[in-house]
C-alpha cells in the first residue's frame, strides 16, 4: 500500500527581471499558466528602483479572485499561494526581479 500519489509532483522555478520603464503593456504579466494546471507556490517580487514609491503585484487564482501585494522601493515580498493562474506587476516606471516557485502534478 502506498500513501504517495500516483502522479509525480513537479517543481519549477521561474525567475526574471521586469522593467516597466520601457514601453510595455501595464499591467505587465510576468507569468501565467496555460490553463491545464493550477499550481501552488511561492511568489517573490523585488522592487529595485523606479519612479513610484511602491509597486503592486497581483496574483490571480483559478477562481478569478486576485491577491494584491504592495512592495515599497528597495524591498522584496514573498508569499505562498494555491491555485495560481497569473502574476502581474503595476504601475509603470519600475525595475526589479521576480522569482516564482510553483508545484503541480503531472
Amino acid at each position: 500500500m502506498s500513501c504517495c500519489p500516483d502522479r509525480p509532483f513537479v517543481t519549477d522555478e521561474i525567475c526574471g527581471n521586469f522593467n516597466t520603464t520601457a514601453p510595455v503593456t501595464v499591467p505587465l504579466t510576468v507569468w501565467s499558466t496555460d490553463g491545464t494546471v493550477f499550481p501552488s507556490g511561492t511568489v517573490n517580487i523585488f522592487y529595485d528602483r523606479g519612479t513610484p514609491a511602491t509597486i503592486t503585484a497581483t496574483v490571480t487564482h483559478s477562481t478569478g479572485a486576485p491577491t494584491t501585494l504592495t512592495i515599497p522601493k528597495g524591498t522584496s515580498i514573498s508569499e505562498t499561494f494555491s491555485d495560481i493562474t497569473s502574476v502581474a506587476i503595476v504601475p509603470g516606471g519600475a525595475i526589479g526581479k521576480y522569482c516564482i516557485n510553483i508545484h503541480y502534478q503531472l
